[in-house]
């Protein structure tokens, strides 16, 4: 039984195509990553504005379907231009955490100053369900952790 499953609906989808590509690489790589993946719960969007194309990733306890579209069940959104989501994968994970000291974290946290890189549904005000905040924002730390190709 594979862990992630391309929804027939994103055959044509070239995002789509390239994160299961990365994520499946990955978990084949490293045990690490796999505990990483089995972990994540929520539902992520990542959204390329600039090549008009949205996919969904909804994990479930080690199972990843990717979706083509931004599906309503999306908790976390990652909008940016299509040359900056590959650069995601880019950035080290030094002690557990995305590591911002060198130039691809630097080029990240700048990205994400200017709102090139967004990020929605980390916390929403008020918080109305607080443990659900951190469960979206541990589980984007495991993603980073599992797509980083370092």
């Amino acid at each position: 039984m594979d862990s992630i499953t391309l929804d027939p609906g994103a055959d044509d989808n070239g995002l789509a195509a390239m994160l299961s590509g990365l994520l499946s690489e990955n978990l084949a790589a490293s045990e690490a990553k796999r505990r990483d993946f089995e972990a994540i719960r929520t539902h992520f969007g990542v959204v390329a504005p600039d090549a008009e194309v949205a996919v969904t990733l909804a994990f479930d306890r080690g199972r990843c379907t990717v979706y083509d579209g931004l599906r309503p069940e999306a908790e976390v959104v990652i909008t940016a231009d299509s040359e900056k989501i590959p650069s995601l994968s880019l950035l080290q994970i030094r002690y557990g955490l995305p590591w911002v000291l060198d130039e691809a974290g630097r080029q990240f946290v700048r990205a994400l100053l200017r709102r090139e890189i967004k990020i929605a549904g980390l916390v929403d005000f008020p918080i109305p369900r607080p443990l659900d905040s951190l469960r979206r924002a541990l589980d984007l730390v495991r993603l980073t952790r599992v797509l980083s190709v370092g």
